[in-house]
């Protein structure tokens, strides 16, 4: 009997199907009879077999400047765990890999941050995997241009929420004029060493309040600011209800419709200045469930160590915390299979309880915790 896991699965042997009795005389007697290898020895091949991830989420700083506005951290910052993941502990992490295609250094804080942050870059880019950090700038330096130019990072991914310095730091905390002066600075770094990597673009969040007011300049602005490329992501959580008013979920199939066509046109506005633009909204009448993390061949490393499947299963927040969506206060989900300081990478992901949560991904069955996510209910325009 072919196992219906086994083209999901990455790095994992197949477990047997469920509901076969065990033979008289205990489980190697079973084996035996079953032409199966006993699970103890199932578990140690899954150890050694090739460890294969699509994506891998590191969080190398937990550490955030975000004060104000709509961040998680501003909304919890009282009870806020800051971490900074140690760099031996991440190159024992890749070495535990066979292969990875993307690592992406992102997470509730700034990776810049981590004082371990350049190293682990180069370690990451020896990998051969595509290597993308996702940063605020408030700790960018010219050492930081330096390096990610010579080590040859394929992208990085500035966060903004506005398109003035009040906006952006209303919204988000933190500085629209630290955002362009690291662009530029990578941009010299860039043409000194005519290089293209690494790529420079941006993750604008879009919130009520933008959508209304500045919506329609951010092609213009994007393309005068030399841009790349650019992700829309619209507000759609709430740390607190004053900040809920400024989320944008479409909860009618109309409400949908009018922003889509509107984030269609601003794509092509951009595309028309050479500005690649990507969005994703929340469609807040989607029934069907699906999540767009994929932990079916990705997980997340928090700062602590922490193995989870995806960065909203570990907010390093002291429970009890919540946010805000739909107009109601979810707890955040605390999903922790292991740590990285007390366990190799291969056994955390083989745990069976681990393998079912994967299964149940993958076959678009929200395991307990996952049901009423609000990224279930993302969509790619």
């Amino acid at each position: 009997m072919e196992c219906p896991r086994a083209e999901h699965e990455r790095g994992v042997l197949c477990p047997a199907p469920r509901g076969r009795r065990q033979a008289p005389g205990g489980g190697k007697q079973a084996s035996a009879l079953s032409g199966r290898a006993p699970r103890g020895d199932q578990q140690r091949a899954a150890m050694i077999a090739p460890f294969v991830l699509d994506r891998l989420f590191i969080e190398a700083s937990s550490r955030s400047r975000a004060e104000t506005g709509y961040t998680i951290h501003a909304g919890h910052k009282k009870h806020w765990l800051d971490h900074d993941l140690p760099l031996a502990l991440f190159s024992g992490l890749v070495r535990e890999l066979t292969a990875v295609a993307v690592i992406r250094f992102q997470g509730w804080g700034d990776p810049l941050a981590n004082p371990e942050i350049l190293p682990m870059l180069a370690v990451a880019k020896k990998t051969g995997a595509r290597v993308e950090l996702v940063t605020d700038a408030g700790c960018f330096t010219d050492d930081h241009a330096n390096a990610l130019v010579r080590d040859g990072v394929d992208q990085v991914v500035f966060t903004i929420a506005g398109l003035s310095e009040e906006a952006n730091f209303r919204r988000r905390g933190t500085s629209l004029f630290s955002v362009l002066e690291a662009a530029n600075r990578l941009r010299t770094v860039r043409a000194v060493h005519q290089s293209r990597l690494p790529a420079i673009g941006v993750r604008y969040t879009l919130t009520r309040s933008g959508f209304a007011a500045e919506c329609d300049q951010l092609p213009e602005f994007l393309a005068r600011v030399g841009f790349e490329a650019a992700s829309v992501r619209l507000l759609s959580y709430a740390t607190s209800p004053q900040t809920e008013d400024d989320t944008l979920v479409p909860v009618t199939v109309a409400a949908y419709e009018r922003v889509s066509v509107r984030l269609h046109r601003l794509a092509a506005e951009a595309a028309a200045r050479g500005v690649r633009l990507d969005s994703r909204l929340v469609n807040g009448g989607q029934t069907r469930f699906h999540c767009p993390d994929t932990p079916g061949s990705a997980l997340f490393v928090a700062a602590d160590g922490a193995v989870s499947p995806c960065p909203f299963r570990n907010v390093p927040v002291i429970p009890p915390a919540s946010y805000r969506f739909h107009g109601q206060d979810i707890p955040f989900p605390h999903d922790v299979r292991g740590s990285l300081r007390t366990t190799p990478l291969a056994a955390i992901w083989n745990e069976p309880a681990y393998q079912e949560f994967r299964f149940q991904h993958d076959t678009d069955t929200p395991p307990a915790g996952c049901a009423g996510c609000w990224r279930s209910f993302l969509t790619t325009l």
